[in-house]
């Protein structure tokens, strides 16, 4: 009986290792999650551990100075590895954003005609119709007023291309191969002194020599004074410190005097068409049937002392031509009428 109690303590004694051996084997069982202890971890362990308290720390401030109302805020684990946004400084651009560049200039273009294509129509359009219908004090008011708009229109047409324009030169600096050092802050700059360099100038400099203006007050002349030759810009725009002398032709848009009637019916314009090369125009259906009555290559220009060759393919459509034409066939058929009723009180 002695000898068999003897064996099975030395057998129990073998399988039971001893708590200093499990330590010795498994050090980390005893503080493998507890963030607060410290001890038994390498040097490497150590500082990973201490930014993760820090962490850990941040996110119970910020828990406790929201407000009940808030929605809690989201904070990353890694919030010690995040690009410090506010002090990154501008990396310069190279030739692989001069096509990003370039095509941002483009939607620009885009955006630019899409909007004061309509505009500018609509303006015009306004106008001569305001010239139509009004007389003396009231049709200058409310022609000065339509006037003012345009200019701002052209105003912000030209700040539009200020932007295209320098994002188009940056493009073409890249492509030369040169870096771009501050990209947004020069092009703030750029856009700046380009819309700055046309506000210094004087009306007759930003509005007289624009398309968009000079048919503006064409259109308006035209209704007010049938017939007339179309004077220079200049007598529509006093002239300021810093103009030429008004005997300089530059700006002149006149000369010329526009009756509104087809070459080949000689009635007021229907449905007009254009010469995209010689600028004659004529009814539509008029001029349909002279080309059509002639060979494939074209046949000479209708309008008198003009020997363009013209086919189908080169006339176009000008709706701004149109409606100065119905406006035109209304004022003489008013003139008419005023005619017969002068008439009637003669015979009376």
């Amino acid at each position: 009986m002695p000898a068999s109690s003897s064996r099975r303590k030395s057998t129990r004694s073998r399988r039971e290792p001893s708590s200093d051996r499990i330590e010795e084997e498994y050090p980390s069982q005893h503080a493998g999650n507890n963030d607060d202890v410290e001890g038994g971890d390498d040097e490497e362990e150590q500082p990973r551990r201490k930014v993760k308290q820090e962490n850990k720390a941040k996110k119970r401030a910020r828990r406790d100075s929201e407000s009940d109302n808030d929605p809690p805020a989201v904070v990353d684990d890694d919030e010690d590895n995040r690009i410090d946004v506010e002090n990154f400084h501008d990396q310069p651009l190279d030739k692989k954003e001069g096509a990003k560049l370039s095509g941002i200039a483009q939607d620009w273009e885009m955006i630019r005609k899409q909007i004061h294509q309509g505009s500018f129509s609509l303006a015009k359009e306004v106008a001569t119709s305001l010239a139509d219908v009004l007389e003396g004090d009231d049709a200058n008011q409310a022609l000065s007023e339509v006037d003012d708009i345009m200019k701002k229109l052209i105003d912000i047409d030209n700040e539009m291309q200020s932007h295209e324009k320098t994002l188009s030169w940056m493009h073409q600096q890249l492509m030369r191969g040169e870096p771009v050092e501050g990209a947004v802050e020069l092009y703030e700059k750029e856009v700046k002194k380009r819309v700055d360099e046309f506000n210094d100038r004087t009306t007759r400099k930003k509005y007289g020599s624009n398309d968009q203006y000079v048919q503006f007050k064409q259109g308006i002349f035209e209704v007010q004074n049938p017939g007339e030759n179309i004077p220079p810009i200049n007598d529509f725009i006093p002239r300021e410190e810093g103009d030429e002398s008004d005997d300089d032709d530059d700006l002149e848009i006149g000369g010329i005097t526009q009756d509104f009637k087809c070459p080949i019916t000689l009635t007021i314009l229907v449905n007009p068409l254009k010469s995209s090369t010689c600028g004659h125009a004529f009814s539509g259906d008029a001029i349909r049937d002279y080309l059509k009555r002639g060979p494939s290559s074209g046949k000479s220009c209708p309008a008198a002392g003009c020997s363009q060759k013209l086919t189908m393919a080169m006339m176009v459509a000008d709706s701004s031509l149109e409606k100065r034409a119905k406006l035109a066939a209304r004022r003489a058929q008013r003139d008419e009428d005023d005619s017969e009723v002068d008439d009637d009180e003669v015979i009376e």
